[in-house]
């Protein structure tokens, strides 16, 4: 036979393949011939039911006639099981290869038994064996040492591998573009090539040392000697949610599960995180998913199974899946499509899914800001107490805390938390009715109190605040990466703080920047964007760097400037005289930098009253860190403030304007404009007159 085939003649193919004398599971998936492009094609890929072979012939040539325009594909080997993974394979008899443009004439000595054209230029083919034999498409074995030798494609050599049903059609678009938009026809080449020994593949190059050959070296003594929990400890956090919990499961959970195909998910991915043999066989022995408990092959099978899943690869790919190239994007096209503008989380302070830092000396309250930005955003209320720096919605927030324990993280947490949002307060609020202690306290006060009386009143509800404290965790580790990608998903948190940067970086040297971008900092980017979820990572300045506003401050942050590439937003503070009032510069990639003068009073509880968490901003120091225009304004001339405003207000006519006026023709944040006009009175350049402005004659 040869060309483009019936139904009736692709299972003729497909029985010399699959063997009319052999028993098992075959699969036959499609992907709609319709589909207009790669991505569509591999959204309705479809992998269909298993076929008992021979039994159900008829049914397979029903479905590849049913099918007939789409692409079909099959998997040549046999399987064991209704699904098409690795440990199902029945013995293999036949190596494969997609050939891509190696032409099978040209093969010589290792001609396939069988080949075909599946689409113009490109081949795959065949090689069918005298017997049965197991292990030939593991890694390093028989199919994967042909596929290299030959040059063919090399993800298609493993165990699952599909190729296309010799003689079908071919709808893959780029075929049918250059066809008129009609599919190109898969011809059969031949089927009654050479059959072979598996001696004939001896010759055939090594590709690399396979674990499987030394699982007899590993003994039961050995085994028994690895500490199973210490070897759990150290990976559990590179597995995903799902085998977490099938490994803390403590009986064979029940429905319509395949305990098999579980088995063999927790194999590899405790492989993937980086297991030995030894160390796989030990976890696996102990779990309830051991099978083989009791068994005379118990330990054979539970080194068999983790040799494979160690030498295995994860692969489904089919012959047209390559990664797609990125596109360009046009301006004029860009224009076109409206462009939403980052929005705020905490309105002037931090937007949502924005990274970046709260950076400063000892003693500048960094921790402090940190618990007020928590509290903040979980409650809906003041950053700072401040009504300028509103939340815009509530979200809960996961605080992560590796410097300091728990109990100084509640101590500290209790006060800012009674301060901010006393009626969520843990402990309730108490107040002595008609007192100065219960005004502004939203506490209903029994119809039977009498004014002086002391009544207490539960919180109205919880903090949606989430606290990991003093537990390893380490940013740059990817295992904690995947646990807090999840942690975000299942939390569905609106930002995360971790305080420290020093203290989760792990091994990263802080003043290695690349290092510190690539192992720690991007994965968290990736995080903030995939969950849009706001980092706030708490930091120090260098030793010795300079409490004095003379620079911008988040050059004095510890690693330097390369962590200022990542920041979104960011708060440095400067402590004024290390008893309570600080300096504070707020940064921020979608608005003007402003700084703000901060007291903070003397927190105390004793015998003589006590004092929480009040920050008063002192308003009279506000100043704009950064003009529009000139961009350091530490380097400004003297008595040269708002004279660009002055320029801009001049060539709108000069004036007087209102204030709604100006920032609305202006564009600029409301606080900064009113700094501006300031500084522009101040110096001469503006006429202030009953609230309008004007440029100075």
């Amino acid at each position: 036979m040869q060309g483009q085939l019936t139904p009736e003649q692709q299972v003729q193919v497909l029985s010399r393949i699959w063997g009319n004398d052999r028993r098992g599971q075959v699969f036959l998936p499609w992907i709609p011939g319709h589909c207009v492009d790669k991505d569509e094609r591999r959204k309705n890929f479809h992998e269909g039911r298993a076929y008992r072979w021979p039994k159900e012939r008829q049914a397979i040539i029903d479905h590849l006639d049913a099918h007939a325009l789409d692409d079909l594909y099959f998997a040549p080997n046999l399987f064991d099981g209704k699904r098409r993974i690795e440990q199902n394979v029945s013995p293999e008899r036949v190596l494969y290869a997609d050939l891509d443009p190696v032409d099978p004439n040209g093969l010589g000595a290792l001609r396939p038994t069988i080949a075909w054209e599946s689409s113009p230029g490109h081949f795959q083919g065949i090689w069918v064996l005298d017997r049965e034999r197991t292990g030939a498409t593991w890694a390093g074995k028989e199919n994967h040492r042909l596929t290299v030798a030959l040059e063919a494609d090399h993800s298609g050599w493993d165990a699952t591998q599909l190729l296309r049903v010799p003689g079908t059609l071919n709808f893959k678009p780029e075929y049918k573009d250059k066809n008129h938009g009609k599919p190109v026809v898969g011809e059969l080449l031949w089927d009654n090539g050479p059959r072979y020994v598996w001696d004939d593949f001896d010759h055939l190059p090594e590709v690399g040392a396979l674990v499987i050959d030394d699982i007899e070296l590993v003994d039961e003594e050995l085994i028994d000697s690895v500490d199973r929990h210490d070897v759990w400890s150290r990976v559990r956090l590179k597995l995903s949610h799902r085998v977490r919990e099938f490994m803390a499961q403590r009986r064979l959970p029940e429905g319509d599960l395949d305990y098999s195909d579980i088995r063999w998910e927790i194999n590899r991915e405790l492989a993937d995180a980086g297991c030995s043999l030894v160390e796989i066989v030990a976890i696996m022995r102990a779990s309830i998913w051991n099978k083989y408990a009791s068994r005379n092959d118990e330990m054979k099978m539970l080194k068999l199974e983790a040799a494979k899943a160690i030498a295995s690869k994860t692969t489904e790919v089919l012959e047209d899946a390559e990664v797609p190239k990125p596109n360009i994007i046009w301006l004029s096209e860009v224009v076109k499509q409206p462009m939403p503008r980052p929005k705020w989380l905490v309105k002037d302070i931090w937007s949502r899914g924005g990274c970046g830092f709260i950076a400063g000396a000892p003693k500048s309250y960094k921790s402090w800001m940190a618990l007020d930005m928590a509290v903040t955003v979980a409650t809906g209320g003041y950053f700072m107490n401040q009504t300028a720096y509103k939340v815009a919605r509530p979200e809960p927030v996961l605080y992560l805390q590796e410097e300091d324990n728990l109990l100084l993280v509640m101590d500290r947490l209790a006060n800012v938390a009674e301060s901010k949002s006393p009626q969520r307060f843990w402990h309730g609020q108490m107040a002595i009715v008609g007192g100065d202690t219960q005004v502004g306290m939203k506490m209903s006060v029994p119809s039977s109190a009498r004014s002086g009386d002391v009544i207490w009143a539960p919180p109205v509800g919880d903090i949606p605040l989430a606290l990991h404290v003093q537990t390893g965790f380490i940013a740059s580790d990817p295992g904690w990466q995947a646990w807090l990608d999840e942690i975000i998903e299942e939390g569905k948190f609106g930002m995360v703080i971790i305080d420290t940067l020093g203290t989760v970086a792990g091994e990263i040297d802080l003043d290695r920047t690349g290092e510190m971008m690539n192992r720690m900092l991007k994965p968290l980017k990736q995080l903030a964007n995939k969950h849009d979820t706001a980092i706030l990572i708490v930091h120090h300045n260098r030793k010795g760097s300079s409490d004095e506003k003379t620079s911008r401050a988040g050059k004095d942050m510890l690693g330097g400037v390369g962590l200022h590439a990542w920041v979104d937003c960011a708060i440095y503070a400067r402590s004024k005289d290390g008893k309570g009032e600080i300096h504070v510069e707020r940064e921020a990639k979608m608005a003007q930098d402003m700084a703000i003068k901060i007291r903070i009073p003397h927190m105390f509880w004793g015998d003589e009253g006590r004092q929480l968490w009040d920050p008063e901003v002192v308003t009279e120091g506000l100043e704009v860190v950064h003009d529009p225009i000139a961009a350091d304004d530490h380097k400004r001339a003297p008595g040269t403030g708002g004279k660009q405003l002055a320029i801009k207000i001049k060539t709108m006519g000069g004036g007087p304007f209102d204030f709604d006026q100006l920032q609305e023709t202006l564009d600029m944040n409301k606080s900064h404009l009113m700094r501006q006009l300031n500084a522009a009175v101040d110096n001469g350049f503006i006429e202030e007159l009953e609230g309008t402005w004007r440029v100075s004659r």
